[in-house]
């Protein structure tokens, strides 16, 4: 993900960035409706910023800016932002197995 923010490519960018946000806006969505009002402020402040039609709005807003890129990539560009976008669902998805995992080993 580092890589992609230092290559200063924009569909690159872009990528990584559309799949950390709709990550987070999936999960803040399933987990909203089962909030405690007891969790610690920082904890509902993180759902919070990562649920609602404002947050769906950016993520819109970032996807589509990847899919007007998409089109005019060269073919070397194109894979090296796909390349991207895999790495970070890896990556998001490996977080997401360890931090459930924490959860579940309390």
């Amino acid at each position: 993900m580092r890589a992609s923010a230092a290559s200063g490519e924009l569909p690159r960018m872009l990528a990584v960035l559309v799949v950390a946000e709709w990550s987070y806006s999936s999960w803040g969505e399933r987990v909203l409706p089962r909030a405690k009002p007891s969790l610690p402020f920082w904890c509902r402040e993180w759902i919070d910023l990562h649920s609602g039609t404002a947050f769906a709005g950016v993520v819109e807003y970032l996807r589509s800016l990847l899919d007007k890129e998409g089109p005019s990539l060269s073919p070397s560009a194109r894979s090296s932002c796909c390349e991207a976008f895999l790495e970070a669902v890896h990556l998001e998805k490996a977080f997401f197995d360890m931090a459930l995992g924490v959860a579940l080993a309390k």
